[in-house]
């Protein structure tokens, strides 16, 4: 077993040339609550807005994600969470081995093939005329999105100025008033570190050895806003003016009001491998049960989609084969031997319907 996961890694990371940011490692959540943990600027893991020491996370739920944003942190919304949101989506990918010729792609899927065996005897209760053997399934890839708050939100200060009555006096034209004079809030940048991937170890091929070295964890910086201090207002004293011909009296002093200002957003993306090629084992095509007819339908198919460029022989070759693992290959399927979900997707879907019942899936 451990001879299998060398050569499956060895493989994959000589072929890799990426899909977004892509390592041969496993990710997993940092947090009890399935939260992703990052570090913040004192060293310490955060989880969900929960700081504890690195060694140990505590859980805390991430806020929700809001349709409209709000202008302030809900009630049950702890200081310092700022993980709004997060998801996540699997999926198979062959990714840069698309980049590979057909006689390339043959030599390396046969070569994962003959060094795993299969997991599973063959089913007993199998109809007559199937087949089994090994695929080659695509790597397995993980998309992570994470939405955090950039800038927290705040307040914006309103002023109304005092209104005043013109009258005719002889002595105050106008009383003392108050004007407003608004202290700006105070923000503070900070940079917090989220880290997308653990440390991990893998194996890599050169030059015929095979090395297993230790990757360092994957971090993602960004800077954010955090309010230190609200906006403040305070009201400032005009004297009163005297005079003998007119003035003015207060109708409505001056005031100030506080409206909400929602949070800035931003959001950090993330496409990882977390599986390398993986042998599976199912109903398959071959020799044995594949007539010679049918071999000439699955080429002259090949040919019309631009895989294959030799005769219509009905003889399974090499040459065939190459185009049939290209073909799975481009088209994300596992790759290796013909599988009945190949037929399908290459059109044959006849062909495929006499072969159906052969599959796993379908035995009972």
């Amino acid at each position: 077993m451990r001879r299998k996961k060398l050569l499956i890694g060895a493989i994959f990371a000589g072929a890799l040339t990426g899909i977004g940011t892509a390592n041969a490692i496993e990710i997993l959540p940092s947090c009890d609550n399935d939260a992703y943990a990052v570090l913040d600027e004192n060293g310490n893991l955060v989880c969900g807005g929960q700081t504890a020491p690195a060694e140990k996370a505590q859980p805390q739920q991430p806020a929700k994600p809001q349709e409209e944003a709000a202008p302030a942190p809900k009630k049950n919304q702890k200081p310092g969470s700022f993980i709004v949101e997060k998801s996540e989506k699997t999926f198979v990918d062959w990714g840069p081995y698309k980049q590979k010729s057909p006689q390339e792609l043959l030599k390396i899927i046969r070569s994962l093939l003959a060094e795993q065996s299969p997991v599973v005897s063959y089913p007993q209760n199998a109809p007559v005329g199937c087949c089994y053997g090994k695929l080659v399934k695509p790597p397995t890839y993980k998309a992570l999105i994470i939405k955090y708050v950039k800038q927290d939100g705040g307040y914006k200060v309103v002023t109304h100025p005092a209104q005043f009555v013109e009258k005719v006096k002889k002595i105050l034209i106008r009383p003392a008033y108050h004007k407003i004079e608004v202290i700006p809030a105070k923000y503070e940048t900070k940079t917090e570190r989220i880290m997308i991937a653990p440390p991990r170890a893998i194996w890599t091929y050169k030059d015929g050895a095979y090395c297993k070295i230790e990757v360092p964890a994957e971090y993602v910086t960004v800077t954010r806003k955090v309010l230190v201090e609200p906006p403040k207002c305070k009201k400032v004293l005009v004297p009163a003016q005297y005079k003998t011909v007119k003035v003015y009296e207060l109708k409505r002093d001056a005031t100030c009001e506080k409206k909400p200002v929602p949070p800035k957003y931003d959001i950090v993306k993330k496409t990882f491998m977390v599986k390398g090629p993986e042998v599976i084992w199912d109903a398959i095509l071959c020799d044995v049960n594949l007539k010679p007819n049918e071999i000439k339908q699955i080429q002259a198919r090949l040919k019309e989609l631009g895989y294959y460029n030799g005769k219509i022989t009905g003889k399974l070759d090499d040459a065939t084969m190459a185009a049939v693992v290209k073909f799975q290959v481009d088209h994300n399927l596992p790759a290796g031997n013909i599988s009945i979900e190949t037929l399908e997707v290459m059109g044959l879907k006849k062909l495929a319907q006499n072969y159906t019942a052969c599959e796993i899936k379908n035995i009972k």
